[in-house]
């Protein structure tokens, strides 16, 4: 299609860009003494063409107007000094002194840059036209709006095929982020490139740095990174500098945290009542705190003293400028954030310097962040309800307690290990504090004329140190509730990972042809060493170093250098910006893996076609853009631990042999190993449709993909005539995740209203296609009778959940005899489904109870501006997925701790119609066993965030020699409708901040989050 006719298309810049030019629709504030109307017509240069929706303003001053529907525009002003701003989204501003015209007509040049959003993709970026892949973009204004001071999370719901769970509101606490579902068995996750390093994270970075992120979803996309990318790629360019003068910009906020929910516990009187009916259905005596001794004074709620209002403060200041040659950016930022959890808090502090240099053809970048974090974790709250209502929090002196007798004695509540979990955070000092550098520093240098040479060395490092000292204390006599004696535990970690690019990079255009070529090898080093000590035996809880103890032990240590080196190529051609074609091959040689299966292979293919390019398209007026695009291409994960294929040797070993049985020293392994072990491949095929109208304001954008992951590592049991114990990993499963993209972006005037919509949803099958093994995996952290939550078998997605369904109550004992399903099982105990018809309930009659995994994701977006005003909303939410509710199992069913409020109306034979079964201690029903009772759906819909602004006039701002000031107010996690019970419907994996439980089979499993927080924050943004 003509060119002309492409410049008249683009009258609303990509979304990404859409924030930088804010409406500009104000009345005058300010009279003057001599005015002049002005009206005229504003055109495109390119063609003639009126230009509608361009706005007009009066410099200096909010006197403003809005070209119409064929660009004719009329505006007052203040006098023949006036100088009047036009400016258009894709066109470049002019400027004109209005003299003693009355009619100005003006014609707008095209902003090329603008016209199409070029997108950062592997080793370099590309316009979003001629892409080939799938690639989600969310821009700085996007994450600005969002004042949460985790970065994962900014990303949450604004690009479809990304999943982002949070473990809980626990300050600092990692984020679990899925790209286009599950597709492996470890707990891998995308590969993180911060401005060309590459690393597994992007928690230490502070979100006001940010400047754009790129998700990488398919194979065409993301094959550049070979083994890297099989659970995708997300691309991080932070602010650089711009040519000009010196600019400061700052922006700090203050607010409050409350919890979003609470759990309806019961109180001492409810406890008590309950207690009683569970001894009275087993015909057990009833403990004399809930009945001869119980004292109506004591009503703990370890809940509400654990819970508080807390305070959060983040400080951003950055400097930008340059000239000719150089431009340059230093931040530095503060987050203070006490957790709304007693005992908990997170503080961390970001400096990062960006800058550039060129001279001629030679190029120089670099990039350094430096982070210091110190996070106090509260790792007892999930313990709240082991401490009973009839129990006192603190003792009459004030201090912490967890009885009543005078003793410290707990035999009159009737249960075993009793503990107070705000006592034991509050006398435990624990710390984990994080020293990091991640940077790099690039040179490049143009041979000839589009032959460029790269070399770029980046810089991954951090020492952690893990603090925890607890003292000697007494609570009661039981073992949670007293520590003889005080002990230390600290371990040292220091982290480095290196890593050196060479890339040659060839771009060149032949008339209608375009093409592009890239060559590199990397080689990363990584090696991790950690080193820790126990020691107990001080002379009083004041002295917490581990040289004044009496014992001192040396706790397990690791000391592990992995490394990989890669060859990598990438053609792009373009043919007359109508024709597109991207392959890439990676090759990667891991040293995870034996020699002869070290080294892997990683094609990827894909084509494009621009069809509103064509001229057959021309008529077609009520399309602006039209383009399909399909790939495959193959991706590799070498997600196993190091050195599995290495046997672990005991060189002080003895063994008994011969006639004398005598003892004889020597060798021997004691780790089985798998040497055969190779890559995981993940093959993913990706059809996009991608089209806009009414001139660009209104785009679509959708993907259907298949991601076949196989060949998946899995931990398998050695056979015991190996005559070794334990587990090796092998390649053995293959897990299939299809699904459906759709995003969609709008921009309109409405009046003065500057609107802009935005919203996306996926929808997501993901399966276990093979498992290699003759049993399915059982996990998730949590059992009852033996019985796991969650099971991984063919057929179902990831970590389902499993176990009986439950179909209702048995109201009299004979029904329960009759039925004959469970022995022992009477009347108010749960009835399951005997789904197998023998008669009897077994381990066989378990099923399918459903996915952790959503299938359904959305996320809506809303940014609103009027004169001064701005507003942004943001709605997301799930569907189609169960949350295993951990406080409703041990509220009705776990013998030990406080129940639900709700266990007050358990069935009993003058309250049958009720869901709750009767409370026993005994359970010799079985009410316990995993079932469906304690699932509860995961669906929700929430306002995330909402941010209103007004930014301070221009006729102001410069009074006060400032650039820009702007006031605002935010709100996260705004409402939340859900029919979950616990927390929050946002539980990640086993929730519970316990290392080894926070697996991909754990997914789903609450049990007890720290609680999401709601938080209100005032801000101040002011530019020099």
């Amino acid at each position: 299609m003509k060119k002309a006719l492409r410049t008249m298309k683009v009258l609303v810049a990509r979304k990404s860009k859409i924030l930088l030019c804010l409406p500009i629709y104000f009345i005058a504030l300010l009279s003057y003494g001599q005015s002049q109307k002005i009206s005229g017509k504003v055109t495109s240069s390119a063609d003639g063409q009126p230009l509608p929706i361009v706005n007009i303003l009066e410099k200096g001053t909010s006197n403003g107007a809005v070209a119409d529907m064929d660009g004719s525009y009329t505006i007052e002003v203040s006098g023949p000094e006036a100088v009047l701003v036009f400016s258009s989204i894709g066109f470049l501003k002019k400027e004109i002194t209005v003299g003693n015209q009355t009619t100005i007509d003006v014609a707008l040049e095209e902003d090329v840059q603008s016209l199409d959003e070029v997108v950062v993709i592997g080793y370099g970026s590309q316009k979003k036209s001629d892409l080939t892949g799938s690639v989600g973009t969310v821009s700085s204004e996007e994450i600005n709006k969002y004042t949460n001071a985790d970065a994962t999370q900014a990303i949450q719901g604004r690009v479809p095929g990304v999943r982002v769970d949070a473990n809980g509101g626990t300050p600092g606490a990692n984020s679990i982020v899925t790209i286009r579902g599950t597709g492996t068995m470890s707990d891998s996750g995308p590969l993180y490139v911060i401005d060309g390093m590459l690393t597994n994270s992007m928690d230490m970075l502070n979100p006001a740095d940010i400047e754009s992120v790129s998700v990488l979803k398919d194979a065409s996309a993301s094959a550049i990174y070979g083994s890297r990318a099989a659970n995708g790629v997300i691309i991080v360019t932070t602010k650089k500098g711009t040519k000009g003068e010196i600019k400061v910009d700052t922006d700090f906020s203050y607010g409050w945290q409350k919890a979003v929910n609470t759990i309806d516990w019961a109180n001492a009187q409810e406890y008590a009542t309950i207690r009683n009916m569970a001894n009275d259905n087993d015909g057990t005596p009833r403990s004399p705190a809930n009945d001869s001794q119980f004292d109506p004074s004591i009503d703990s709620d370890i809940q509400a003293a654990n819970l508080r209002v807390a305070p959060i403060f983040n400080g951003n200041i950055r400097v930008s400028g340059g000239g000719e040659n150089a431009t340059y950016s230093i931040s530095a930022n503060h987050l203070d954030q006490v957790g709304i959890v007693q005992e908990s808090d997170y503080t961390r502090t970001n400096i990062r310097a960006n800058s550039t240099f060129t001279k001629g053809r030679f190029k120089l970048e670099e990039t350094i962040g430096l982070t210091r974090t110190v996070n106090n974790p509260n790792n007892y709250f999930n313990q709240e309800r082991d401490l009973l209502p009839t129990i006192p929090i603190y003792d009459e002196e004030g201090n912490f307690t967890a009885s009543s007798m005078p003793d410290g004695g707990t035999s009159i509540y009737g249960i075993g290990n009793i503990t107070n979990s705000l006592g034991l955070a509050s006398v435990e000092d624990r710390t984990v504090t994080r020293n990091s550098v991640l940077g790099n520093i690039a040179a490049s240098f143009e041979i000839i004329d589009g032959l460029t040479y790269k070399l770029n060395l980046g810089l991954d490092q951090y020492s952690q140190n893990n603090y925890t000292f607890t003292p000697t204390f007494f609570f009661n006599a039981t073992l949670l509730g007293r520590q003889d004696f005080a002990e230390l535990r600290e371990t040292n970690t220091n982290f480095l990972s290196s890593l050196a690019e060479n890339t040659l990079n060839f771009s060149r255009v032949f008339g209608d042809h375009s093409l592009n070529l890239l060559a590199g090898y990397t080689t990363q080093k990584t090696h991790s060493r950690s080193l820790g000590i126990v020691a107990t035996g001080f002379p009083n809880n004041e002295v917490r170093v581990a040289s004044a103890a009496e014992n001192r032990a040396q706790a397990p240590s690791r000391d592990v250098t992995t490394g990989l080196r890669s060859y990598f190529g990438r053609v792009n051609y373009s043919y007359d910006s109508r024709y597109l074609l991207t392959a890439t091959i990676r090759r990667d040689g891991s040293s995870l893996f034996r020699e002869d299966l070290r080294w892997g292979t990683f094609p990827s293919v894909a084509l494009g076609w621009n069809i509103s390019e064509e001229d057959f398209m021309e008529d077609i007026t009520f399309l602006s853009d039209l383009k399909i695009r399909a790939s495959y291409g193959e991706l590799g994960s070498n997600n196993v631990a190091a050195y599995s294929i290495d046997p672990e040797m005991n060189l002080f070993s003895e063994a008994i042999l011969g006639e004398g049985q005598n003892r004889v020293p020597g060798t021997s392994i004691t780790k089985p190993v798998n040497r055969d072990i190779r890559w995981e491949t993940t093959k993913t095929t990706d059809i996009g449709l991608e089209f806009s109208m009414l001139n660009n304001r209104l785009q679509f954008t959708m993907d259907y993909f298949n991601k076949k992951s196989e060949d998946i590592l899995l931990s398998i049991t050695v056979p015991r005539y190996t005559g070794l114990d334990g587990r090796v990993p092998s390649n053995v499963a293959t897990i299939e995740n299809r699904g459906f993209e759709f995003s969609t972006v709008y921009n309109q005037m409405v009046g003065e209203v500057n609107l802009n919509l935005a919203a996306n949803f996926t929808v997501l099958d993901n399966e276990v296609t093979e498992l290699g093994i003759p049993d399915p995996i059982f996990g998730g952290g949590y059992s009852s009778n033996g019985l796991s939550a969650t099971l991984t078998d063919v057929g179902q997605p990831v970590a389902s959940f499993f176990g009986y369904k439950v179909l209702g109550i048995y109201q009299s004992d004979d029904e329960a005899i009759q039925d004959g399903r469970t022995d022992g099982a009477g009347a108010g105990d749960l009835r399951f489904q005997d789904t197998n018809g023998d008669g009897a309930l077994t381990e066989d009659d378990r099923v399918f109870l459903g996915s952790s995994i959503p299938n359904f994701e959305y996320g809506f977006n809303v940014n609103a501006s009027w004169k001064n005003f701005d507003l942004s909303l943001f709605f997301n939410g799930v569907s189609g997925n169960k949350i295993l509710n951990g406080n409703r199992y041990r509220g009705y069913f776990d013998t030990e701790g406080n129940y639900l409020a709700d266990a007050m109306n358990a069935w009993t034979p003058e309250n049958t119609d009720t869901d709750v079964p009767q409370m026993t201690l005994l359970d010799f029903g079985f009410n316990r066993r995993m079932s469906d009772y304690v699932l509860e759906s995961g669906a929700y819909f929430r306002l995330k965030n909402l941010q209103i602004g007004y930014t301070l006039p221009e006729v102001l701002t410069e009074k006060l020699r400032i650039q820009r000031l702007r006031v605002y107010s935010s709100l996260q996690n705004v409402f939340t409708i859900t029919n979950y019970t616990g927390y929050y419907p946002i539980v990640g994996r086993g929730s519970r901040d316990r290392g080894s439980d926070q697996n991909i089979f754990n997914q789903g499993v609450d049990e007890s989050a720290y609680p999401t927080p709601r938080t209100y924050q005032f801000g101040l943004q002011i530019s020099f």
